[in-house]
């Protein structure tokens, strides 16, 4: 990722998952009911879903197109199909 907002952005996010992880740990060495962990490991898993489709939203054209010389409409087409995975996958 070359883009430092975005690196940041994702950097954040994930050192929040972590610490979630780590509330969970607890949770397990008190002895936690297996729904209450599993709750926290559901938003763990939506958490980072989530960091990927920030990824992919703010990535994906340029890591589909570096290195390659494209056209302006190659470039739309390119940018339409990833909108339309990320309409999928949201």
């Amino acid at each position: 990722m070359s883009n430092i907002a975005i690196q940041s952005e994702v950097l954040s996010r994930l050192r929040n998952v972590k610490g979630h992880i780590a509330g969970i740990e607890r949770m397990v060495e008190e002895g936690q009911e297996c729904s209450n962990v599993l709750i926290q490991l559901s938003a763990i898993r939506a958490a980072v879903e989530k960091i990927g489709i920030y990824i992919l939203e703010n990535n994906a054209v340029e890591c589909l197109l570096s290195n390659v010389e494209t056209k302006p409409e190659d470039q739309e087409r390119v940018s339409l199909v990833v909108k339309q995975m990320l309409a999928f996958l949201k």
